[in-house]
């Protein structure tokens, strides 16, 4: 039997699941990190990461969370941006959330933290 005749095995397609996208940027003295895609449990140890990497090295006086780009947000969600808010404090910065999605304020909201964040 010739390789052309030979039976393939199914290929079977597996879905990714979407990626994380993390992007930094400066407005002023300000460091903005723009979010993008879920953060979930196999997401958000990359943006926990990040914040401290940022606050390790002579951190800004303030962090801009752009999480407008924010698609799928869960608990794991909500704990790493509690830790974010901790690690941003201990090092003497400000947070700031800009322009949450509307699946991140709803999760906020149910979990009692909209109030809990400075947002613009």
């Amino acid at each position: 039997m010739s390789v052309d005749h030979a039976q393939h095995p199914e290929i079977r397609e597996t879905a990714r699941p979407p990626a994380l996208h993390l992007a930094l940027a400066r407005e002023g003295p300000a460091a903005v990190l723009r979010v993008g895609g879920p953060l979930d449990l196999a997401t958000v140890d990359r943006l926990v990461d990040l914040v401290d990497r940022l606050m390790g090295g002579g951190p800004p006086p303030v962090l801009v969370l752009d999480l407008s780009g924010v698609t799928f947000f869960c608990a794991a969600g909500v704990n790493a941006l509690l830790t974010v808010r901790r690690r941003v404090a201990s090092a003497c910065c400000t947070l700031v959330v800009r322009e949450p999605s509307r699946i991140t304020v709803k999760v906020l909201d149910i979990v009692g933290l909209t109030d809990e964040f400075t947002t613009e």
